[in-house]
């Protein structure tokens, strides 16, 4: 009975171990896997704040480039105003200079009926001054007949 007892005693003792081992064991499992866990934990949170500090200095970057946009905006917006007023005073031009063109070519239009009217006002002064003389002629040989007539 005695050996019995031992026995049971030093199965109970060796049960005892193998569950201490084992905890001891699962227990160093567990550590390590949150161990692990907040390795990488530390890890991503020191990454994500490298990607804020980058993240900052991007858009501290660009908001100068903004302010810098901005002031080149405000420069260039008078070149603009100065471009727009020529091409507003060019597009005026274009549009007196096509007028000018109609009214030069109305003009010549009239200046070549002009030119007409002048030559048939020449051939009919011309035909006029030669009726004329054919009249006077007519008229000094009826003097001349009506002299002698009344002589």
């Amino acid at each position: 009975m005695k050996v019995e007892i031992h026995e049971i005693e030093e199965r109970k003792n060796q049960h005892i171990n193998d569950l201490m081992k084992n905890h001891e064991e699962a227990f160093r499992e567990m550590k390590e896997y949150y161990n692990d866990i907040t390795t990488e934990n530390l890890e991503l949170i020191r990454m994500h704040k490298e990607k804020l500090v980058d993240i900052r200095n991007q858009i501290d970057n660009n908001q100068v480039t903004v302010e810098h946009l901005k002031l080149r905006m405000i420069d260039l917006q008078i070149p603009l105003a100065n471009a727009i007023t020529q091409r507003d005073s060019l597009n005026q031009q274009l549009a007196n200079y096509k007028n000018g063109v109609m009214a030069l070519t109305n003009a010549k239009g009239q200046l070549q009926v002009l030119k007409n009217k002048e030559k048939e006002c020449k051939q009919k002064r011309a035909e006029l001054e030669e009726k004329f003389l054919q009249v006077e002629n007519e008229k000094k040989d009826m003097y001349t007949k009506f002299e002698i007539a009344i002589d």
